[in-house]
Order: C-alpha cells, then sequence, then structure tokens
C-alpha cells in the first residue's frame, strides 16, 4: 500500500491525495544517497527534500548551480528550511518529484 509523504502511516491522507490527485506527484522514492545525485552538478537536476517530500530546484532562480545561500542540492535540508522560513508555503511553487524511503 502507498504511504503518504506527509505522516506515511494516515489512511485519511492516503485517501485525500488519492481523491485530489496528488498521488502521481509522489511516484518515485529516494534515498539519501540516491537524493545526492541530483546536486545540479554535470547537468543532473538539482533536488532537495524537506519533510521527505523530494522538490526539484533546477529551474527556481534561487538556486543557481544547485547552491542556495550556502546550501547544496542533493541532500535533506529540513532543519535549514524550517529555521530560515519557517513556513512550507514558500514550497507550493517547486514540482514535486518523489519521497524520501522510510
Amino acid at each position: 500500500m502507498w504511504n503518504c509523504p506527509f505522516c506515511r502511516v494516515c489512511l485519511w491522507c492516503y485517501y485525500y491525495n488519492l481523491r485530489h490527485g496528488l498521488m502521481k506527484v509522489y511516484r518515485k522514492e529516494f534515498t539519501l544517497d540516491e537524493l545526492a545525485m541530483y546536486d545540479g552538478s554535470g547537468g543532473r537536476p538539482a533536488y532537495v527534500a524537506v519533510n521527505s517530500i523530494v522538490y526539484d530546484v533546477s529551474n527556481n532562480a534561487f538556486w543557481g548551480g544547485g547552491t542556495h545561500f550556502g546550501l547544496y542540492a542533493g541532500k535533506d535540508l529540513t532543519s535549514q528550511f524550517l529555521s530560515c522560513h519557517g513556513s512550507l508555503e514558500i514550497l507550493n511553487v517547486l514540482p514535486k518529484v518523489g519521497i524520501i524511503k522510510a
């Protein structure tokens, strides 16, 4: 059974995502080692993870070259993101490409 990327066990979230067509967004599961390959170098896409969701920051102006204010793509940046931005709403403009494997 597919797990919700937010709580990973809640059936309510599972059916919410199914009803709102969000299931297709989270097709790929990444390990942290796999995520590290998506650092924006060598023509590769730049991905970052926040709260177990993987976002594509390749085309975001603030992430030129896979870096953003001393942070590098290809990593789980949950703590850094929350300490700087506080709210997850800013991530809504980024494409979601997968989730981090539990």
